[in-house]
């Protein structure tokens, strides 16, 4: 099992992958920063598999709103998901969920330093230690006892 943080700019981002369990990243041809980092980006990408543990956070705060188990990844989906694709598809590369919980409140605040993080597509590899850290303050807010192995 792998650990994620995937960063969004907005909470309607986030809000918009829970409701249809879905996460998108963007294509290579979208951007300077997407060319740039491509290779980089698709190495992580292709090391999601099912049953991964992804974290959403807010890029510039820090908050971490939601956590997802994934069901598996796919590209080249055309199928227009978030406000910001209304003329053209602009993240074809998915991460399908088997569920996402989302709070409205951020469980937690908290910059990681990620190694391995990809600017530009805002994807990382969670170290398990700070993986531990943020389950345990969502514990600790919503009153339940997760056990993940």
């Amino acid at each position: 099992m792998n650990l994620w943080i995937f960063s969004s700019k907005n909470i309607e981002n986030i809000e918009v992958a829970k409701e249809r369990l879905l996460w998108g990243f963007w294509d290579r041809e979208a951007g300077e920063k997407q060319r740039q980092n491509w290779r980089s980006f698709i190495r992580l990408y292709n090391k999601i598999k099912p049953f991964d543990i992804v974290f959403f956070q807010i890029a510039k705060t820090g908050e971490i709103h939601a956590f997802g188990i994934v069901k598996e990844t796919y590209y080249d989906d055309q199928t227009p998901v978030w406000p910001s694709e209304q003329r053209q598809i602009l993240f074809p590369w998915k991460v399908a969920f088997c569920s996402i919980i989302f709070s409205e409140k951020p469980f937690i605040t908290h910059f990681i330093k990620i190694e391995s993080y990809v600017d530009g597509y805002g994807i990382g590899e969670l170290p398990e230690f700070e993986f531990r850290r943020i389950l345990t303050e969502i514990q600790k807010q919503v009153n339940v006892d997760l056990n993940v192995g």
